[in-house]
């Protein structure tokens, strides 16, 4: 993540003291900010009152390593620049309006007009050409679930980093037709402008948005199980289904959905079906959202968890992981969409990249809520989440 080219990179004034610490330091222009690396004076560490005054003042990311011939900080201060606000405000805009017409076709309206577009071959798309407001509000609680369960997610990761001083942009939510995708959107990012400095920083910033995630959909999901209906259908392939504009699509349960659907609704037999509300279908996808970030490979929230867990080691679990997508993709083509995706995030990197730190361990807590993120990877996991 580099900066434009035409940006001016400038820099603060609060941390000009920084070199009276160091008996070595070398600073390098790295990533849209400035990177200084230093040895400590002998008989400094991390703790001492004059270092932590300058680790307070400096206006960035800090990291430290503790080597043979002393104690190595690495500070990172990002370039000063503008954000794009209105860029974020016209894209959250637009998912919440692709959401809500989703919603609206899962309630059996119609919201759009559309006009075919021939192409070739008797192939054409659908162009909009009316948008009929009265029937856009039954959408708005799918919609509004939907965009919440991301904007959490993403605010986890956000602040997170927020508090490791790291630079970050606000949310990149990402529209998208509803009736390509069935829900509305691809969902939605950010961008970590700082380098992550140790792992112990990235398995913080890796479970916040996860577990967040994980945590709001539980409560949609229950409600909205509470407000499905139970129908029954012969050879049914899975237990769950949505309607949307009128076709049939099935969900595959996680065991989280097996769990909450015991405890709020009683299936007469094995013939019955949770006819889904948009609300449980909301939910749904937050678990399955939650569950595609944990995977553990490159650049996704579980590559940055297992990566701070267990160092380059991770390597060997993303490779098991994107392999295992091959087999899985006969199950449901999906995962070989995703293992493309993941492999171009990725840059074709699928194994978790070094840190500047990559030797510093997170300590118990960070371990064990660490564990429970990949808890919840178990938990909301679902081989074949679709069914048409």
């Amino acid at each position: 993540m580099t900066p434009d080219s035409n940006s001016q990179q400038t820099y603060g004034q609060g941390s000009a003291d920084y070199q009276a610490i160091f008996a070595l330091c070398r600073v390098e222009t790295v990533r849209a900010g400035r990177l200084v690396t230093g040895r400590l004076l002998p008989g400094l560490t991390p703790e001492s009152a004059e270092v932590k005054d300058v680790l307070a003042a400096w206006p960035g990311s800090v990291g430290a390593r503790e080597e043979p011939l002393g104690w190595e900080l690495f500070l990172f201060e990002p370039a000063a620049r503008r954000e794009r606000w209105w860029l974020h405000i016209l894209l959250l805009g637009a998912t919440v309006f692709s959401t809500v017409v989703a919603g609206s076709l899962l309630m059996g309206h119609w919201p759009i007009g559309f006009q075919p577009l021939p192409l070739f071959g008797g192939w054409w798309v659908p162009v909009p050409v009316a948008v009929y407001a009265g029937a856009l509000v039954p959408g708005l609680p799918f919609g509004l679930a939907l965009v919440g369960i991301l904007a959490v997610h993403e605010a986890g990761h956000y602040y997170a980093a927020r508090h490791h001083r790291i630079s970050v942009s606000p949310p990149y939510f990402i529209p998208f037709p509803p009736y390509l995708s069935v829900i509305g959107t691809l969902g939605a990012f950010i961008r970590l402008r700082s380098p992550v400095l140790s792992r112990s920083t990235l398995l913080d910033v890796a479970t916040a948005g996860p577990l967040l995630s994980f945590l709001v959909s539980l409560p949609l999901v229950w409600w909205g199980l509470a407000h499905s209906r139970v129908v029954e259908v012969i050879n049914a392939p899975t237990t769950y289904l949505v309607r949307f504009a009128g076709d049939r699509f099935w969900l595959g349960g996680s065991l989280t959905m097996s769990w909450l659907t015991r405890l709020v609704l009683d299936l007469p037999g094995v013939e019955h079906v949770v006819e889904m509300h948009p609300i449980a279908f909301a939910g749904w996808l937050g678990l399955f959202v939650t569950a595609l970030n944990l995977l553990p490979i490159s650049q996704l929230d579980g590559g940055h968890l297992l990566y701070a867990l267990l160092g380059s080691r991770q390597r060997l679990a993303a490779w098991a992981f994107f392999l295992a997508l091959i087999p899985l993709g006969f199950l449901w083509a999906g995962w070989w969409l995703w293992a493309v995706l993941v492999a171009g995030v990725g840059r074709g990197r699928i194994r978790h990249p070094p840190l500047y730190n990559s030797e510093e361990r997170p300590g118990a807590v960070r371990v064990a809520v660490g564990l429970a993120a990949a808890l919840v990877f178990v938990l909301c996991f679902v081989p074949v989440p679709f069914r048409l």
